[in-house]
């Protein structure tokens, strides 16, 4: 891609993708292509088809027509090997359930260890490791339930770093999370692209944007724009082309001035 700082094959590779819902077209032949070492941010409203792309990444929908290749192999193949990772929209984590902060990033290291090997010291160091980088040493011990939103979402991108995957394809991370928790998400996922890996990012969240990606791809059904942030993310196309209000606009509802720039 001529944007992109970063040459050899693209990590994602989307040709002409459509997605039928029912009676619903959700996507209609998208092509994506996502360079690898980069983060690229999927941007839309609410109901633009962010979400069914990354399902259609993870082999969880059926694609109507077109195809997905993720590192250079077919979606099943490639998720096989364990170099895909994925944080779902709903962490799915239940908190009744009696499981720590640390077991859950152990689930990560399934890739090395299989179903039934217990962990080795290599893989308690690895867990250790990604729990320090997300900021969250010190509750490894603590049971989910007892965690607040932004620290679930840390411990399951902890997952995806005790996992050592190529690709993190991560839904709307940054849902209900608080400041801090947002600030050392970004952190650790620029830290990761720094080493070579990958990140494909949905959000409607425009305050991340400048700060997060790499590229934008700006979906509404169809891929409406894919480049740099400063192409992309501009007034007009945004308040054009996906009925954004930008900071500063003022809530037609309220009159207030929207503060976060989040698309609705």
């Amino acid at each position: 891609m001529p944007f992109s700082a970063h040459t050899g094959p693209p990590a994602v590779v989307v040709t002409d993708l459509t997605v039928d819902r029912g009676q619903i077209r959700a996507l209609d032949s998208v092509s994506l292509s996502v360079p690898t070492g980069e983060i690229t941010v999927l941007l839309g409203p609410n109901g633009s088809g962010k979400s069914t792309l990354l399902q259609s990444l993870l082999g969880l929908v059926t694609p109507t027509a077109g195809s997905v290749r993720l590192l250079g192999s077919p979606v099943r193949r490639a998720l096989r090997t364990g170099r895909v990772a994925a944080v779902p929209q709903s962490d799915g984590l239940d908190e009744r359930f009696p499981v720590t902060a640390g077991e859950v990033v152990m689930q990560g290291r399934r890739r090395f260890t299989g179903p039934w090997r217990r962990p080795s010291a290599t893989d308690r160091l690895a867990v250790d490791d990604a729990l320090e980088r997300v900021g969250l040493s010190a509750i490894s011990g603590r049971r989910i339930g007892e965690l607040s939103g932004g620290q679930r979402r840390r411990v399951l991108l902890a997952r995806c770093l005790a996992q050592e995957a190529e690709l993190l394809l991560l839904d709307e991370p940054f849902s209900g999370m608080d400041a801090g928790s947002e600030e050392v998400y970004i952190d650790v996922l620029r830290d990761l692209t720094a080493s070579g890996r990958t990140a494909l990012v949905s959000t409607h969240h425009l305050a991340t944007v400048e700060r997060l990606a790499d590229s934008v791809a700006l979906l509404n059904g169809r891929l409406v724009a894919h480049g740099p942030v400063a192409e992309t993310t501009t007034p007009q196309i945004l308040s054009t082309l996906l009925g954004a209000r930008l900071p500063g606009d003022p809530d037609p509802t309220t009159g207030r001035a929207a503060t976060l720039g989040v698309l609705s």
